[in-house]
């Protein structure tokens, strides 16, 4: 009298779990390795009523360069980026009634401390040129870019510690 002692292997069950399992696994490594050749279907956690479809995303190593030595981890906290400082500012503008007459503007250049007194078409600088004269405002030219100067009102509107107070 033998006993036989069945192993998982041996029985018919097993086997066929084993052979699915395989064969899952290689639908699983194969689905893994192909490119998707339509959108990916991406829930947006803030509105999970919505579906986006996207594409992946192809690596740009360029993109991600630049990205990391403009927000550089070593500046301070709180650190913000400089402000050009322009180099012309409008101090008034002369807008004759007589039409023979053309606008005028008076542009300081901060450089050299020196008022400039220009019409349309004149040259400031080696490649800045007046473009148009308005009564608020100049548009300059500088190397292909245009450059509005706006004509500062604050400074003639406020009030003067020495001037005039109102009376009771």
């Amino acid at each position: 009298m033998f006993l036989r002692v069945s192993t998982f292997f041996n029985n018919r069950c097993a086997r066929y779990l084993l052979i699915a399992g395989a064969f899952v696994l290689v639908v699983i490594v194969l689905a893994v390795n192909q490119e998707p050749s339509e959108p990916v279907r991406v829930c947006d956690p803030l509105e999970p009523h919505r579906v986006r479809f996207t594409t992946s995303p192809v690596f740009d190593a360029v993109a991600l360069k630049k990205t990391i030595i403009e927000n550089n981890l070593f500046r301070p906290l709180g650190w913000t980026r400089p402000v050009p400082v322009p180099a012309y500012r409008l101090t008034g503008t002369i807008i004759s009634r007589n039409s023979k007459v053309p606008p005028r503007a008076l542009i300081l250049s901060i450089a050299d401390h020196k008022t400039h007194i220009v019409t349309l078409g004149a040259k400031l600088g080696a490649d800045t040129s007046v473009i148009e004269i308005r009564s608020k405002d100049v548009i300059l030219e500088s190397g292909g870019e245009r450059i509005t100067l706006k004509l500062d009102l604050s400074a003639w509107l406020r009030r003067s510690k020495v001037g005039f107070s109102r009376g009771r």
